[in-house]
């Protein structure tokens, strides 16, 4: 039976996103259907809408990578999930079938393009490597930031953050990725977390979260750091974050610039002993992972609800862009289960 569900379409780059009644081919093998409440509106999709990646040779196509929902369906060999399961959707791998992406119909019969995974949709059919058990204890809406922000801050903060040596930390960025990972640290028992962000909202926030010094420049704050976790999204920021290292410390950063940009640095830094890290997704595993993310997040003892911004509907995916672009607090939210 073909199934038939409503989703935001990217059709031309530079353009707004049209919502859009499409119809699905039966689930094949490693596929799963997913009945989602919430996605959260990460960066990357602006960036793709913009076109800010590369030439789209996939137009039209479906976006969302971070998402929560109730399976109602699953495809042959799928063993990872069963129908009724609560599931967060990621774009990171993980175990389990790499399904073939499916496509979708519009009312013209012409095809649309998708990925392994996607969640600006009411329904979306899934390769089973992208879904993982929701964690308990957590508000429904809190749980798409399981899919993107939390597992890449998160498990930036859990992979360099543990070393003993370590004293003093800045986070540069304060957004999704940024916050994730100042309160995992801080769920790590590290006292000494440092925030920045050109956003004054975005640091009162940090503020009410319990980090006592924050800024918009990191150079006000007079610190050389032993870990800077960057996140702002700029060439400008993953320079900044590496020239207030200490001479043995560590950036790692999750920023992705636009396509064709370009970092340089002064070997003699890194002769020093400076050390810079990219990241992919925090470079976890997240059906081991997400469980310790969860549990350092309540370990903090921060108010979770401050890292989500407003929440709308499917139809306004727009304004959730145009809000996430504005630089303003918390991750917005697109509300799925709406009739």
């Amino acid at each position: 039976m073909a199934i038939r569900l409503r989703a935001a379409v990217l059709r031309n780059t530079g353009e707004p996103l049209t919502v859009e009644e499409l119809i699905a081919s039966p689930l094949v093998q490693g596929q799963v259907l997913v009945k989602l409440s919430y996605a959260g509106v990460c960066r990357s999709q602006i960036m793709e809408q913009r076109g800010e990646r590369g030439e789209d040779k996939w137009l039209p196509h479906l976006l969302g990578h971070e998402g929560f929902g109730e399976v109602t369906e699953i495809g042959p060999k799928v063993t990872r999930c069963k129908v009724g399961d609560r599931v967060i959707l990621s774009w990171i791998k993980g175990a389990g079938i790499e399904a073939i992406n499916p496509t979708y119909l519009d009312e013209n019969g012409l095809i649309v393009n998708s990925g392994k995974v996607t969640t600006f949709s009411n329904y979306s059919i899934v390769s089973e490597n992208r879904i993982y058990t929701a964690p308990d204890g957590f508000e429904d809406e809190f749980l798409p930031l399981f899919g993107c922000a939390l597992l890449t801050g998160g498990g930036m903060a859990l992979k360099y953050g543990q070393d003993s040596n370590i004293s003093k930390i800045c986070i540069l960025g304060f957004g999704g990725v940024g916050s994730a990972a100042a309160l995992v640290l801080k769920g790590l028992g590290n006292k000494n977390i440092d925030i920045v962000d050109l956003a004054e909202e975005k640091l009162s926030v940090a503020d009410y979260l319990g980090f006592e010094r924050t800024s918009d420049s990191i150079e006000d704050l007079d610190q050389r750091y032993d870990l800077i976790i960057e996140s702002s999204g700029t060439i400008e920021g993953i320079h900044k974050g590496f020239e207030n290292l200490t001479d043995t410390g560590t950036l790692v950063f999750a920023s992705h610039p636009k396509e064709g940009g370009s970092i340089s640095l002064n070997p003699f830094e890194l002769i020093k002993g400076k050390k810079i890290f990219g990241t992919w997704g925090g470079g976890v595993t997240p059906q081991m992972h997400i469980s310790d993310i969860a549990r350092l997040l309540k370990s903090s003892e921060s108010d979770l609800s401050l890292l989500l911004g407003p929440t709308f509907s499917l139809s306004e995916i727009n304004q959730a862009l145009s809000y996430l672009d504005s630089g303003r607090p918390g991750r917005p939210l697109l509300k799925l289960n709406e009739v």
